[in-house]
């Protein structure tokens, strides 16, 4: 080996070699896209509505990196007013910096990581720049939350399950030190995915403002489902005084008690009785409430830890008062004639909570009311089915017809030259026109 004298990269160096000209060769393409959709708008255009005013040009900065392109600017005699046409079509404020894309992956990362600050330093480690600071990410999550949303299309079920349950964060510079959020996870019930049960077409209610809990979400049930006196609700919650209201709500409505919560309490009361336990466990299985109450009475004050006697016998009671909320759902259901097969016991609300509580009680982070309203927002637009953000006042142009970004890309790419262009395999066959070939075809002089 002492003749072969050359110097090659380390593998590290050659991957961030080839990821830094491939974004400019994405980004070299992007360009020539949009220019030429641009000039496609500027030839299909209204001719007596917009007249060209100006050709100017600005920059976007996108996984690929900062592009900069040039689109035109029209005047709209109907309404008097300048638009980007471009803009339009691509349901895209370009004056905004940040491309969508871009943009989901930011926020994306600030939801799922445990600060915006975070958020900003894997971006700049992904793309190899800084691309937006952590308050800009904050602003632009905030911003994104607060934009409206509209439902595909209203489904249709007969028995809806709701998990409810509260989120208590720290607040901000605030007379009160935190504040509780409610909110509600619905689903039409469990899908099974290979080995896994998945809720089925989950949606989120988080409550605004002071209002009632079950009269917003009331409204939010009505804009998504096809409801009315039929239908049946399981609500599934820990025993607050506020969940269990959901009863004098809606006609048809089971209320359950969270067994992952009684079964907490219990342990921490009966846990060191061994025999006392299993039966505890065993009953909650069954959903037996009969026999969860009995071992329950079985259990003597002298059994109980004196510091905890008093609170025992309140939670006693309280398990007394719920004692129908402890029983199979599904025997409410199946006596009203419905088929109950497929269905679960209810117990995921602790679960949904985790979720929030992940990323907004993690570090011991305080918030101000709009930016953890905005954080859980985000959260559950992210999980959950058959809503989509509403953009240019809910109206999405159609274009007169349609354009071919695959055909624009191969204009792009048409003049190359070069090393790549003839001798990789990969360019010979019919991945020749996939993403990688099409940038591997960029890449001049190698």
């Amino acid at each position: 080996m002492q003749h072969f004298t050359t110097i090659i990269p380390s593998m590290k160096e050659l991957e961030q070699w080839m990821l830094r000209e491939m974004q400019e060769a994405f980004a070299s393409a992007m360009k020539t896209a949009l220019e030429m959709l641009d000039q496609i708008i500027l030839e299909q255009r209204d001719r007596q509505r917009f007249r060209v005013k100006a050709e100017r040009e600005t920059s976007v900065n996108t996984v690929f990196g900062s592009i900069r392109f040039k689109r035109r600017l029209y005047m709209d005699r109907q309404t008097g007013k300048h638009v980007y046409l471009l803009d339009q079509h691509l349901q895209f404020e370009g004056r905004g910096k940040v491309s969508p894309h871009l943009l989901e992956t930011a926020i994306a990362f600030a939801a799922e990581g445990p600060s915006y600050r975070d958020s900003a330093r894997r971006l700049e480690q992904l793309l190899g720049y800084p691309v937006l600071s952590h308050e800009a990410i904050r602003e632009k999550l905030i911003e994104r939350a607060e934009e409206p949303v509209k439902v595909v299309e209203k489904r249709k079920a007969k028995v809806l399950f709701v998990e409810a349950d509260g989120l208590y964060t720290k607040l901000q510079r605030r007379k009160r030190r935190g504040m509780e959020h409610a909110m509600a996870a619905v689903h039409e019930g469990w899908v099974k995915v290979g080995k896994r049960v998945q809720l089925k077409d989950k949606q989120y209610y988080l409550q605004q403002g002071d209002g009632d809990f079950w009269e917003g979400f009331g409204d939010f049930l009505a804009e998504r489902y096809e409801i009315d006196e039929d239908t049946w609700l399981v609500v599934n919650g820990d025993g607050a005084p506020w969940i269990g209201e959901c009863e004098s709500y809606f006609h048809k409505c089971i209320y359950t008690l969270d067994r992952y919560h009684v079964a907490r309490d219990l342990q921490r009361f009966v846990g060191h009785l061994p025999k006392v336990w299993e039966e505890v466990r065993r009953s909650l299985a069954r959903q037996d409430a009969a026999a969860l109450l009995t071992a329950v009475e079985s259990v003597s004050a002298e059994d109980i830890a004196p510091k905890q006697r008093k609170d025992w016998e309140e939670y006693k009671q309280f398990l007394k008062q719920h004692r129908k909320h402890l029983e199979d759902y599904r025997k409410t259901l199946q006596a009203a004639g419905i088929d109950t097969s497929g269905m679960r016991p209810m117990g995921s609300a602790e679960a949904q909570m985790r979720i929030f509580a992940r990323r907004t009680k993690r570090g011991g982070y305080s918030w101000s009311e709009r930016g953890v309203s905005a954080m859980l927002r985000t959260i559950m637009r992210g999980r959950e089915a058959g809503v989509v953000l509403v953009t240019y006042g809910g109206k999405t142009p159609t274009p007169q017809r349609s354009v071919s970004i695959r055909k624009l890309l191969r204009d792009v790419i048409r003049p190359t030259k070069g090393y790549v262009n003839g001798m990789i395999r990969l360019l010979r066959g019919p991945w020749q026109s996939s993403t990688t070939g099409m940038a591997l075809k960029g890449l001049r002089g190698y």
